[in-house]
């Protein structure tokens, strides 16, 4: 008589789901995850994943959640590095910004698209989401105080920034755009335009 088959008992399965979830993003796999592969991945019997996550927009969201909070984490560190005034750790957060997007995309994605994290993002994902932009919101009281940017609402100019930001990365990431060796001096450039815009004292590049 054959021997029975039995599962791996993983003893904290939710994370397992989590990691396993990070690893296929990290090989590009957005696309192709689904509670059903994970969980063989993991050895886990079929239904066991979904006694963890209802859904799998349910666990993007707890992912996005944790990339988020790293997210915040790298523009924290710009925000608060000591000895650089203000409009260069301005100008540092927006290229960091570019960095996060084009070294994880399939990361990025799932932070933005709300058809990955369902219509009803959990309440961490959306404080997560909230403490990244108050990064920014932070950054440019800095400035304003300093004198390198106008003076003025402070929301609509994190706006114009987070906008501009999002709509190169995301043309980058979908391969809207291509730029290949030029990727740098364009980043660079749309980063020195938008300093410009807050009326940040930048010279115009020759």
């Amino acid at each position: 008589m054959p021997e029975k088959k039995t599962s791996y008992h993983h003893p904290d399965l939710a994370e397992a789901l989590i990691q396993e979830t990070e690893n296929l993003l990290a090989e590009g796999q957005l696309d192709n995850i689904t509670l059903q592969l994970l969980g063989k991945r993991l050895g886990a019997t079929r239904s066991a994943p979904y006694r963890h996550f209802a859904s799998k927009n349910l666990l993007f969201c707890a992912v996005a959640t944790r990339a988020c909070g790293r997210f915040r984490g790298l523009l924290h560190a710009v925000r608060t590095q000591a000895g650089l005034p203000p409009e260069a750790r301005l100008r540092q957060m927006v290229m960091t910004y570019f960095s996060f997007a084009l070294e994880n995309p399939d990361r990025y994605r799932l932070l933005f698209r709300e058809p990955l994290v369902g219509g009803n993002q959990t309440p961490e994902l959306a404080e997560s989401r909230a403490r990244s932009f108050e990064e920014l919101l932070l950054m440019l009281d800095e400035c304003q105080e300093a004198g390198v940017t106008r003076q003025g609402d402070r929301e609509r100019q994190a706006l114009f920034v987070w906008s501009t930001m999002h709509g190169m990365s995301s043309l980058l990431v979908d391969k809207h755009l291509q730029l290949a060796e030029e990727e740098g001096n364009c980043l660079a450039f749309l980063c020195d335009s938008i300093l410009r815009g807050l009326a940040v004292a930048v010279p115009m590049p020759p």
